[in-house]
């Protein structure tokens, strides 16, 4: 059996295959900061030179114009910091107010606010999906949680090739859900875990159904605003507002790519943020502030098919292992509007890393980051073999 790690990696890769696919079809593919000890990557200098130092490394890889970096610390912004361009053209320099498209990193949010809404006795997430999408096919064997662990079998999207998707401007959400409904399943509800885009695209149709309002009124109101996240918004809307970092792709020079609307994406990538907003997130679920425990234990456990088989898979998280520290994480890309950005979160460490840019090409960099901001507080994380 491959290890957990192995398992998650897998995971990165299927996140970026469907997305890509869209802009391959329209072109080619506990004392905050303190003191670093002992041999891990700061070398004894103060966490500000040292985070700095592994910025301007990760910039100098040339992966990506530019990107934040915020870390978190015993429930503090520790750091937050941006690095290199957020619009090449322009040469505007990336701050640390600069907003990122953040891709999958949406799922979390989608997948919170399910948990707030059953938390609410609004929905349950063993009812089935009939109960809020009746038309939809197979809906009275796909419950709420199978697509919240990614276990329904609803075929993966958006594939250009196969659908005339639309991509461009305010795109109404039960445009994508009627396309959805076209697809076969890929397997039997329950029976496999696959990773596929649209499990989240109609948990975002499911919140607007339970709620009585639409899906981005609803973040607004019960998931950033009480999370302290001033900077985030949802969809093409938020897209189109100034201070939103420019997606590119390539090395240096880099190449624009062509813009698609976040309103594609829906509850699996549309959301729009900053490092300190997704910092403040970090806070807000590590604290308790936004969901009880029965929820947090939900969004940071691995699922189940129907037989009980576990699965490498939480809600809009990643559970793993780095280091010997606990992890949850996800990355995110949305094409044509946004570049790779990650956020991981060490739950026992209190401590959270996040990481967006502006680069479709910057993947394996935030990873990287990750690791040596961990090691920055416990060197034992950067031995080898750890």
């Amino acid at each position: 059996m491959p290890s957990l790690r192995g398992l998650v990696a897998s995971v990165a890769a299927c996140a970026l295959l469907a997305i890509s696919d869209v802009s391959s079809s329209a072109e080619p593919d506990p004392a905050s900061l303190r003191q670093a000890q002992g041999d891990g990557p700061c070398h004894a200098e103060p966490l500000e030179a040292c985070f700095d130092r592994i910025g301007n490394e990760a910039l100098a890889l040339n992966k990506a114009p530019g990107f934040s970096l915020a870390v978190v610390r015993d429930g503090e912004i520790v750091y937050r910091k941006g690095f290199g361009l957020a619009d090449v053209a322009r040469k505007e320099p990336v701050e640390p107010q600069t907003r990122f498209a953040i891709g999958s990193l949406t799922k979390q949010f989608t997948a919170a606010a399910v948990l707030l809404l059953a938390e609410r006795r609004k929905l349950a997430l063993d009812d089935p999906l009939a109960t809020y999408l009746p038309t939809f096919p197979n809906a009275r064997a796909i419950t709420l949680r199978m697509l919240l662990n990614q276990t329904s079998g609803l075929h993966n999207y958006p594939f250009l090739a196969e659908h005339p998707w639309p991509v461009a401007g305010a795109i109404d959400p039960s445009a994508i859900v009627a396309i959805l409904a076209t697809d076969a399943p890929d397997f039997a509800p329950g029976t496999k875990w696959a990773y596929s885009n649209a499990n989240y695209a109609l948990l975002s149709a499911v919140v607007a159904k339970a709620s009585g309002e639409a899906f981005a009124a609803f973040l607004q109101r019960n998931v950033f605003a009480p999370a302290h996240m001033p900077s985030s918004g949802y969809g093409y809307a938020a897209q189109r507002e100034p201070g939103v970092a420019t997606p590119y792709r390539g090395a240096a020079p880099f190449a624009l790519q062509k813009p698609i609307s976040l309103d594609l994406f829906a509850g699996a990538g549309a959301i729009v943020s900053n490092a300190p907003d997704l910092a403040a997130w970090d806070i807000a679920l590590m604290r308790g502030d936004l969901l009880d425990a029965a929820s947090l234990h939900a969004l940071w456990s691995p699922g189940a098919l129907a037989d009980g088989t576990p699965v490498a898979y939480a809600m809009g998280f990643v559970p793993a292992t780095l280091a010997g520290h606990r992890e949850v994480w996800h990355n995110g890309l949305a094409p044509g509007a946004g570049g790779y950005c990650y956020n991981a979160i060490f739950p026992d460490d209190r401590l959270a890393v996040v990481v967006l840019s502006n680069g479709y090409d910057f993947t394996g960099v935030p990873e990287h980051i990750v690791a040596q901001v961990l090691a920055a507080y416990d060197p034992h994380a950067a031995a080898p073999g750890r």
